[in-house]
């Protein structure tokens, strides 16, 4: 089940360049549950560990790495609280994936994102293990949530962790500087609705195939968020043209 998160957005409009940005203070994406300076999502269904990485490898993405007590607590009640929630009235004990590994058997761990050795770690009493073959780290119920390792193509759930930035979205202006209605043609991943720039952005941000969005105003009161799959630079000059009632904004 997704979470959604009503966050005040602060917007700023900068000149330069004849480019006109929109500014936004740092959100998260539909479906993720902020804290702190990151978000998080649970992947809702259970996977090795190496899947569960290349679900959550995207840029500025990555399976969850707790680096603090404070973090850890947050993750495992959060993501506890919504793997209940997938498995209902199931004994199954809860697992989560994190992006830790000992593949050298010496309980000396590599984290992604992390370089050297991690600062925080939470093992449960008997881990790590020595044996071969029991390489990859997950939070465990059984363990209150603690570290314990595991065969790296067992299931269990895994959760990602994004890193929150300030982003722009560019609005180009024309040789003589004006902001003329244009849109990218012919390059469309699907139609949303969206209150306006910020909420386009965040669903172009939140796509991994959109690299820009056209903002199409339908009546009064009504936006069409239209996610591309170019940006300005990839796509051909053609495709951009002049649209009243529409507005690109590369990422």
């Amino acid at each position: 089940m997704l979470v959604y998160y009503i966050l005040t957005l602060i917007i700023s409009y900068v000149w330069a360049d004849g480019v006109s940005f929109q500014r936004e203070q740092p959100v998260c994406p539909p479906g993720w549950l902020a804290w702190q300076d990151a978000c998080y999502i649970l992947l809702p269904d259970k996977m090795n560990w190496w899947q569960a990485k290349t679900v959550c490898d995207r840029p500025g993405s990555s399976l969850v790495v707790p680096d603090s007590q404070e973090e850890q607590d947050f993750i495992w009640r959060e993501m506890r609280s919504r793997m209940e929630k997938i498995v209902g009235n199931s004994t199954t004990k809860l697992q989560l994936w994190i992006g830790c590994t000992d593949f050298d058997n010496t309980g000396l761990l590599t984290c992604i994102g992390v370089q050297g050795r991690p600062g925080f770690t939470k093992w449960s009493k008997g881990n790590p293990h020595t044996d071969e073959g029991q390489d990859c780290i997950r939070m465990d119920q059984k363990y209150e949530g603690r570290w314990g390792d595991s065969g790296c193509n067992a299931k269990h759930f895994g959760a990602c962790e994004m890193r929150v930035s300030r982003r722009l979205y560019c609005l180009q202006a024309d040789a003589d500087g004006r902001f003329t209605p244009q849109c990218l043609l012919n390059h469309e991943i699907k139609n949303l609705t969206a209150a306006g720039v910020i909420g386009c952005g965040q669903a172009c941000w939140a796509e991994p195939r959109c690299h820009s969005f056209n903002l199409w105003q339908k009546g009064d009161d009504k936006k069409v968020c239209q996610l591309n799959n170019a940006s300005s630079i990839e796509a051909d000059p053609a495709f951009l043209k002049k649209v009243e009632s529409c507005n690109f904004f590369d990422l």
